[in-house]
């Protein structure tokens, strides 16, 4: 068994959100799959189940429950997987997803379908992130949506409002199924920097209320929104920076919906989403190596080939931006 941990929707290493991608485990059970992943206590760890050339099915774990799907998991195993690729697809409880590696270095992925619900009172949407109604955001109406995790998606006015906002403070379940928890999904058209357009947050809750650095699946279910709302184009969402972990996704949900980068795929679910694994200017890939003392390195020819010790497993650079797990 083999365990890699890459940052995914990161633009320099230690940022973005980490995910923890567990190979050669075909033969673990449910309960040994969902202790390992309460023990790596990320947002999701994901366990490659079967590999085959260009695929693989792999299972999603956050610290208490299995998920059909999710956005980072998705994108940051793909990329360990079959980063030397044109295309890579993985198998998931909720579905086939295909990931294409873009030569900019921008990973797309094609996401499920989103179910989007019911618009949510005023009242109810501000008492979940516990703000006031005048901090909601008028031109985007709160809805709730499902995409494998369901989420209600909540408009608010100003970033102050969006760094003020406050996980709920019990669990709510779903609009769309009782049975499903609800996670919290908040946004802004006020950006952190000049090239964003939105910035966002997500609370969800796994052995208590949690704030995520960057969540691929609610953001699917954001480009969805949009799309309802007649916003079509090319967005950047930033997100986790009120943790330290600034992070950026980008949403192609272009009118035409024919293309991604450069024409030459066409999305599921009419929307696309983005992780950006090369800086932005040049296209130069770095690599993040805890062994250098310069704990940084630049490379131009992609990323270098993993070696082995005898005390650890492959050493992961990796990913988004990867670094090695050593076990204890």
């Amino acid at each position: 068994m083999e365990c890699t941990i890459v940052d995914v929707f990161a633009e320099r290493p230690l940022e973005g959100n980490p995910l923890s991608v567990v190979r050669d485990c075909a033969e673990l059970d449910t309960p040994t799959m969902q202790a390992i992943a309460r023990e790596m206590n990320f947002s999701e760890t994901t366990f490659v189940v079967a590999e085959r050339e260009a695929e693989a099915d792999v299972r999603i774990f956050t610290p208490t429950t299995e998920l059909p799907f999710a956005g980072h998991p998705t994108i940051g195993t793909a990329w360990v997987l079959g980063r030397n690729a044109r295309e890579f697809t993985l198998n998931l409880e909720g579905g086939r997803v295909g990931v294409t590696f873009a030569e900019d270095g921008v990973v797309w992925m094609r996401p499920p379908a989103v179910a989007l619900g019911e618009t949510l009172p005023a009242a109810t949407s501000a008492d979940l992130v516990r703000l006031g109604v005048e901090d909601l955001a008028a031109a985007y109406p709160s809805r709730s949506a499902a995409v494998g995790p369901h989420f209600a998606l909540i408009g608010l006015r100003s970033l102050n409002a969006l760094r003020r906002a406050r996980p709920p403070a019990s669990s709510v379940r779903s609009p769309l199924d009782r049975k499903q928890l609800l996670f919290v999904f908040v946004f802004t058209d006020e950006a952190h920097t000049s090239r964003g357009d939105f910035a966002a947050r997500m609370f969800f809750e796994a052995n208590g209320w949690r704030e995520d650095p960057a969540t691929g699946s609610a953001n699917t279910a954001f480009a969805a929104y949009l799309r309802a709302l007649g916003r079509g184009g090319l967005f950047v969402v930033e997100q986790g920076y009120e943790m330290g972990r600034p992070s950026c996704l980008y949403l192609d949900v272009r009118a035409e919906n024919s293309r991604w980068r450069q024409g030459a795929s066409r999305a599921v679910g009419e929307t696309a989403i983005g992780a950006q694994w090369r800086r932005c200017g040049r296209p130069r890939a770095i690599a993040h190596d805890l062994t250098a003392p310069s704990h940084r390195q630049a490379f131009r020819n992609g990323p270098p080939r993993a070696t082995r010790t005898r005390h650890q497993p492959r050493h992961a650079v990796r990913g988004v931006h990867g670094r090695q797990q050593t076990p204890r």
